[in-house]
């Protein structure tokens, strides 16, 4: 297993992670062009629309990678998951829509009524897009992965950017309607690209009370790995204040393309897990995680250490001047990227069927996280730049669990980290020598 065998998904995952990075530009931008009230109101519809669909990606649609081993089973999957996933889109919709007026007077913004009656039909647009998504990730098509968040995130991005050269302000109805048409014509893609593969059945062994008791556990895992991402803003706002609330977003909004980066290598290399367990095949599994985390945490050194030499500074050029003084935090949450790459452990482990190892070691993480975040925001609470470090924190605990429990279950080595660094030597040599 070679860092070129792989090139080609691993340049087009980054590809396709670049259009997450341009519409997080966009949406930095688009503050140019409406005010906090209008964006605001925007990013609740936005987040609840996300919260929404997540959860019934990692309860409906993880089934698709977990339970395809079998060629013979693919349509009957298919049709459980396609069939989990619309149920509960539904479900989640009909109940924020039942008490969309109890939770306006609970947040004490009366405009979530109507946030409530848009997401619909952005609901709709969504349940098949995200579907395809996983069947392309089931599939190894990353190209077409590309190009249906090109169409999606660039449609929205083309729009905000017209309208913030042509100063036209937007409201968050309006902005609600670009996320429409973006959604519409990337669902639109998605199906064309992996209509072949839409493929539904009754028959085959897979037994849905079996695929029921994996996504619980699932779920759980997912809702409880990605914790510090939900709470961070929440105790950042009590200890630091709303003006470094609206510093670190921007900065975590352009961080996003270092997750979205694991998030779809953890894709990639979940499947073949799957296959690698079923065998027994303990040496390709190996290869096969060890690779992948070398390969990102090579990438990741790489790209931080461009960043704290002072690249990142050129971020200036597109962020509002307020918002300049997030890139030292971004540069700080560079260095939790360089620990990212071991979280790929967590898709061996959930592929092994232990999701619950891994809310274990979340949950004692996140006790670390806590109580820097408390340390923090108690004695240090005038150095703003100091708030991404308990995400570190957080990283480098579960680190250390993971690689522990990966030593002793999939017999991989701390040096196993930089095998990817003869591979790329090796690509170098190659390149000059022609």
């Amino acid at each position: 297993m070679y860092l070129t065998d792989h090139l080609n998904k691993i340049s087009w995952s980054v590809a396709d992670k670049s259009t997450y990075v341009l519409y997080g530009i966009a949406t930095i931008a688009i503050l140019a062009v409406t005010n906090d009230i209008e964006f605001g109101v925007f990013t609740l519809f936005n987040t609840l629309h996300n919260l929404i669909l997540n959860i019934s990606d990692s309860f409906s649609l993880q089934a698709i990678l977990q339970f395809s081993a079998v060629e013979e089973e693919k349509p009957r999957v298919n049709l459980i998951a396609l069939f989990n996933h619309v149920v509960l889109v539904c479900i989640f919709v009909a109940v924020t829509l039942i008490f969309s007026h109890g939770i306006a007077e609970l947040l004490g913004e009366p405009k979530f009524v109507e946030v409530a009656k848009a997401l619909p039909l952005l609901a709709l647009f969504s349940i098949p897009r995200y579907f395809c998504n996983r069947i392309m990730y089931r599939e190894l098509k990353i190209f077409r992965l590309f190009l249906t968040n090109l169409v999606y995130f660039g449609t929205m991005s083309g729009i905000i950017f017209y309208c913030i050269i042509n100063n036209i302000f937007l409201s968050y109805s309006d902005i609600i309607h670009i996320t429409y048409l973006g959604a519409g014509l990337g669902t639109i893609t998605a199906i064309i690209l992996t209509f072949k593969y839409w493929k539904f059945s009754f028959k085959g062994t897979t037994k849905y009370l079996d695929v029921i008791k994996f996504s619980i556990k699932y779920t759980i895992t997912g809702i409880i790995l990605p914790l510090p991402k939900y709470c961070d803003i929440f105790i950042i706002q009590f200890f630091f204040g709303t003006s470094t609330v609206g510093l670190y977003a921007p900065a975590k909004n352009i961080f996003r393309f270092v997750d979205e980066a694991i998030n779809t290598v953890n894709s990639l290399i979940y499947a073949p897990s799957v296959k690698f367990i079923a065998n027994k095949d303990m040496k390709s599994l190996n290869d096969l995680i060890t690779k992948s985390m070398s390969i990102m945490l090579l990438g990741f050194t790489f790209i931080t250490i461009l960043c704290l030499l002072g690249v990142s500074n050129s971020f200036s050029a597109f962020l509002p001047n307020k918002f300049v003084d997030a890139i030292p935090m971004f540069n700080c949450l560079m260095i939790a990227s360089i620990l990212l790459p071991i979280t790929l452990l967590n898709t061996t482990i959930n592929a092994s069927g232990k999701p619950e190892i891994i809310a274990k070691y979340v949950l004692i993480s996140f006790v670390f996280w806590g109580l820097a975040f408390l340390i923090i925001g108690v004695y240090f609470n005038k150095y703003v730049n100091l708030v991404p470090l308990p995400y570190i924190i957080f990283l480098f605990v579960l680190s250390i669990l993971l690689i522990r429990y990966g030593k002793k279950h999939f017999n991989i080595k701390f040096i196993q980290l930089f095998r990817a660094v003869p591979d790329f030597i090796g690509l170098l040599n190659r390149k000059f020598k022609k």
